[in-house]
């Protein structure tokens, strides 16, 4: 394992990684396309060691100085797990911020570990569940003043191909319509508040993010579900060189949700060292909290610490049962400019939780 990092550290800093094009606005004056284009090799505990290509634009619609900038990523993979995806995200900023889209389009071939409904399970009760995924989601949002931004948003997951072959497994327990492929397309509002000073890696501002998700039949969706979802995040800098951030989340559904769309505790971004959907149910809340500390041009690191807990109704929330998880992990910057960092994260929380992180962009 550490001669495949250490082969990954030398081909970042032997390939070249970044070039620009340049392109000229109305005004005639030159304005720079940035590309990072680069080798993609991650590790996560869903996926063990993925490899891929990933490029990530950035580019500036604006023709003032206020207009933050868009960005985006390409990313093609295939992983240890025998997971393949193809996946593209967005974040666009139009000219003096009138719109925010964001989005994604993303197909997932995708093996994971199965534990079940619910906030206690046991590392015995995984069992391997595959199945073919297409998602699609874009938020368009209209500026109202600054930083401000209100909207609609729209979300279209297809599933098919579901597959276990442990007679045991408590994939068995959920309905049959979700098992056979199926569905699910949600429009709903969407407020946010937005005073981030760079959304790639973000020194100090407010982000604020509401939504809700209305799943219906009369929308081609096979279940009637409503989920919102709610996404507060505070960056606070401590010096030139040391940020401190907090994130609280929290999502909350109604209806019959299918075990794809539950809210999911675990993963890469929210509560670091579970496994993403070791617990997973209808409401989901966590929080945590990360120090940021800038050690040379290109070097940092981080510490962080987290709490959650998933339940099928507000009642069920108890601070007894509170998953925790705490880490450290090491930032190398890719392009300085835009400050887009690879992360390298372990943490180790409570069940018996473990992860290595290994991916590139902040983990909020």
């Amino acid at each position: 394992m550490k001669k495949i990092y250490l082969f990954f550290f030398l081909l970042l800093i032997l390939v070249p990684n970044c070039f620009a094009v340049i392109e000229a606005d109305s005004t005639g004056q030159r304005k720079k396309l940035s590309l990072t284009p680069f080798p993609a090799l991650f590790s996560t505990p869903e996926t063990g060691i993925g490899y891929g290509a990933l490029v990530v634009p950035v580019y500036n619609f604006g023709s003032d100085s206020l207009t933050r900038s868009s960005n985006g990523q390409l990313l093609a993979y295939y992983t240890q797990k025998k997971q393949a995806s193809v996946q593209l995200t967005y974040n666009i900023y139009t000219n003096h911020e009138r719109y925010n889209i964001t989005g994604a389009a993303n197909y997932y071939d995708w093996p994971i570990l199965y534990y079940g409904i619910g906030n206690s399970n046991t590392l015995t009760d995984s069992s391997l569940v595959t199945y073919k995924l297409f998602l699609f989601q874009n938020r368009v949002l209209k500026k109202l003043k600054n930083f401000l931004f209100v909207g609609g948003q729209y979300q279209l997951t297809r599933i098919n191909n579901v597959q276990f072959k442990n007679p045991a497994s408590k994939i068995q327990e959920r309905d049959a319509a979700e098992l056979d492929g199926s569905i699910t397309s949600g429009f709903g509002p969407a407020f946010l508040f937005d005073s981030r000073d760079n959304p790639l890696n973000t020194v100090r501002g407010w982000y604020a993010e509401a939504g809700t998700f209305i799943n219906h039949k009369g929308l081609g969706s096979e279940f009637n579900f409503t989920r919102f979802i709610l996404d507060v995040r505070r960056f606070l800098p401590l010096s030139s060189k040391q940020v401190l951030a907090f994130q609280g989340v929290g999502k909350f559904s109604t209806g019959h949700v299918p075990f794809r769309e539950m809210a999911l505790l675990g993963g890469g971004r929210t509560m670091r060292g579970f496994y993403e959907g070791r617990f997973r149910d209808r409401q989901l809340l966590a929080l945590q909290s990360e120090y940021r500390q800038q050690v040379f041009s290109r070097v940092g690191f981080v510490m962080f610490g987290g709490i959650g807990e998933v339940g099928n109704s507000g009642r069920d929330f108890s601070f007894g049962q509170l998953k925790q998880a705490v880490g450290a992990g090491l930032r190398l910057m890719l392009n300085r400019k835009q400050r887009l960092n690879i992360r390298i994260d372990y943490a180790v929380g409570s069940d018996k939780a473990k992860g290595l992180y290994f991916d590139i962009g902040e983990a909020f």
